[in-house]
């Protein structure tokens, strides 16, 4: 009897992965047959009959994560589907470009396997053992994996490279970004209730944590725009408080995270050989 392998993905990037891991566990594992739905659009058509089929009759479930999917419907909702069907042990989320504590909600019951050698080995591994009559001697699957490996890594890696490249192209500038900060300034101050005092030395603060700001990214210092970002909140924070519009500081926390992602990103490139 062959291993179905359920593959679930949301998103053009997760959707580019899942097909590669479909094609490559066959070449390690004869037995295995995945099952991977190539369109969103052809899964929700075909819901009701084959993939519900599908997810009755197969023996494990691979749900493909990156960070444009995280908290997607349709990836909450095959998780979910999974979960019903299948024992815990045998639904695996793979994390691609995904830390484990990005990840929240349902998606945490699974076990988190993330895309290296060592952890991607163990998901082989447990596959592996699903196989019957057609499962490898350990020996014979160390030495196919290590065969295979290199193939499915170079592949993923470029997926992930050029998912990067768009992303970048599509995030807002730092610029931006700050003129965001600017406008959050000047709206919690026109929407106070009614005329109140701003000490001095906040006003201080925060035009000389702009200005630097300003600076810093003209520089490209990415490094000195997170710490910026952290030390701004101190004047905001006092603005939103005395103004009694705690929402408008969430909603500079949401701007700031946004920011901080794009530097992270760039001082994780500056940081490679």
């Amino acid at each position: 009897m062959p291993t179905k392998i359920f593959i679930s993905w949301s998103g053009e990037q997760s959707n580019k992965l899942a097909e590669a891991v479909r094609n490559w566990i066959p070449g390690v594992l004869q037995f295995a047959k995945p099952y991977f739905t190539p369109s969103d659009i052809e899964k929700g058509a075909r819901w009701g009959s084959d993939i519900l089929g599908e997810l009755a009759s197969s023996d494990i479930g691979i749900i493909c994560l990156t960070k444009e999917n995280l908290s997607k419907p349709w990836i909450l909702f095959e998780a979910g589907a999974l979960s019903k069907n299948f024992d815990k042990s045998r639904v695996c989320t793979i994390l691609f470009g995904v830390e484990t504590t990005d990840i929240s909600g349902p998606l945490t019951i699974f076990q988190g396997t993330k895309f290296d050698k060592s952890d991607f080995k163990k998901l082989i591994k447990t596959i592996n053992s699903t196989g019957g009559d057609g499962k490898l001697e350990d020996s014979i699957l160390d030495e196919v994996f290590e065969m295979w490996w290199p193939k499915l890594q170079e592949k993923v890696l470029k997926i992930l490279e050029d998912g990067k490249t768009t992303s970048l192209n599509t995030q807002r500038s730092e610029r931006e970004i700050l003129e965001e900060l600017l406008e959050l300034t000047r709206l919690t101050t026109r929407r106070s209730p009614r005329e109140r005092e701003v000490p001095s030395e906040v006003l201080i603060d925060l035009v000389e944590t702009l200005s630097e700001l300003q600076s810093a990214t003209r520089l490209g210092d990415f490094e000195r725009l997170m710490m910026l970002t952290e030390r701004i909140e101190r004047p905001i924070h006092y603005l939103c408080k005395t103004s009694r519009e705690p929402e408008m500081m969430e909603h500079l926390l949401m701007s700031k995270r946004r920011l901080g992602s794009i530097g992270d990103d760039e001082i994780r490139n500056k940081k490679k050989p």
